[in-house]
């Protein structure tokens, strides 16, 4: 759509949702380390509407078009829980940090190909790196 302008792609929406994704999941896996020792504490997770929604999104903005509006996310318990400690808590230290080493390196790339991209802009209008 002309009328969002230069900065209202598919290309950026997918970045952002990307990264909007990521710093949730951040949230909810701290949530679940900086509890690991919390009797009873069960782990936490993106909801699943916003999963779907992110999907969806995403299958929207791989088609050229654009969103009117970006998911908004939530943390729930989550749907799977792996096998509880006798104290109840379903948090497993190795799963989460795999998960945060995984997240991490989703949000640094999206964060790279936004900083390309808006480097791509630049050098465009101004013709200097």
């Amino acid at each position: 759509m002309a009328s969002d302008g230069l900065f209202i792609t598919p290309a950026l929406q997918s970045l952002r949702l990307a990264m909007d994704d990521a710093a949730l999941r951040q949230q909810a896996i701290s949530s679940n380390i900086a509890n690991v020792n919390t009797p009873g504490y069960q782990r936490m997770d993106v909801s699943s509407s916003f999963q779907q929604a992110f999907s969806d999104a995403l299958n929207r903005l791989g088609e050229g078009q654009t969103l009117d509006e970006m998911p908004q996310g939530t943390i729930e318990t989550a749907a799977v829980q792996g096998p509880a400690r006798p104290d109840g808590n379903t948090v497993q230290l190795e799963n989460e940090m795999v998960s945060m080493a995984n997240n991490s390196a989703r949000y640094e790339f999206a964060g790279e190909m936004l900083s390309n991209n808006y480097h791509g802009i630049k050098l465009a209008i101004t013709g200097q790196p």
